[in-house]
């Protein structure tokens, strides 16, 4: 094989299959060298400057390299960045979504949309070896907020802190300068980490959802992944409790929690909850997709049944 076809394939191998004219230069592949592939079509136009070697998958993944391969310093961003990083909630749609320089023109291609501004900092900027140039995880989440509804902003927040890739700090920090007058979906942002209860992040979208709409609704003192020793039992861990009202909620996502090893294992630790005065109210995600505000106003009522109970204590028989 040719010296520099192997380096082509090996160079499209490590690019999701893009390679850019500078690099084909390098390799000492001349000009009609590079016509000729693509007359025969082992090589394709993705934009200006860039090409794709047609033995691969044409992806997304293609496109992003060969966008920021242009002379611009177009940086991906968006949905686009939360796909690539494996964001929930994202929308599949079929563009490339990058961050240009002001009053750039960065090509005509109607699938590439530009949002053009001049404030990112070098620490909102990952280039990888693969050739992507894309949005740090704090900036991705961020900008996500011209894109997303604020339940699945709040979601994404609560995916990245719980995997340890943000914190609220650093996402603070990455917001705030970018939390000016001409900029109001970045104080919304900032809106949606101040609303987050004490306690770990959410695991899940559901449990993320629930928490938000407890919260809005004025259940006080809700916190997330709450631990509790129980005797006979261990140590477990609630979806999010209240605890000055032993109340627990479990949001039930998981397929492990309908199977019937599951669902006993379930049964016998509410039951070992119950035994030291705590209430675990348990909803699915089924139900929740169901009927989502008629799963929150059931919980509500729970919640408001436990107030109702602190304040005004049931006295049995016998009792003093």
């Amino acid at each position: 094989m040719n010296p520099a076809m192997s380096q082509l394939l090996q160079w499209t191998a490590r690019h999701h299959t893009v390679i850019t004219e500078p690099v084909m230069r390098s390799i000492g592949l001349t000009v009609d060298q590079r016509k000729h592939l693509v007359e025969i079509g082992m090589l394709e136009r993705i934009v200006d400057g860039s090409y794709r070697f047609t033995g691969g998958p044409a992806d997304e993944l293609a496109r992003c390299v060969a966008v920021c391969a242009r002379p611009l310093g177009l940086v991906v961003a968006g949905p686009t960045a939360g796909r690539i990083l494996g964001l929930r909630r994202m929308p599949r749609d079929s563009f490339i979504h990058v961050l240009a320089p002001p009053h750039s023109h960065p090509t005509v291609e109607p699938w590439l949309i530009p949002y053009r501004t001049a404030l990112i900092a070098d620490d909102d900027i990952v280039r990888r070896t693969d050739g992507i140039t894309i949005t740090s995880a704090e900036r991705t989440a961020v900008d996500l907020v011209r894109h997303l509804r604020p339940t699945d902003v709040r979601s994404v927040i609560d995916q990245l802190i719980h995997e340890g890739r943000c914190t609220v700090e650093s996402l603070h920090a990455t917001a705030e300068p970018l939390a000016t007058p001409g900029r109001p979906w970045a104080r919304r942002f900032l809106g949606e980490l101040a609303k987050r209860p004490d306690g770990a992040a959410p695991e899940s979208h559901w449990e993320s959802r629930v928490v938000a709409a407890l919260t809005r609704r004025g259940v006080d003192g809700l916190r997330t992944q709450h631990w509790l020793d129980v005797p006979d039992w261990g140590r477990i861990r609630f979806d999010a409790a209240v605890p000055r009202l032993r109340w627990g909620i479990e949001v039930d996502a998981f397929p492990e929690h309908f199977t019937e090893s599951g669902s006993s294992k379930d049964d016998g630790r509410d039951l070992a909850c119950d035994a030291i005065g705590w209430c675990v109210s348990r909803v699915t995600g089924q139900t929740l997709g169901r009927s989502f505000d008629a799963a929150i106003d059931a919980l509500v009522r729970v919640y408001e049944h436990r107030l109702h109970l602190t304040r005004h204590p049931v006295r049995h028989p016998g009792e003093e």
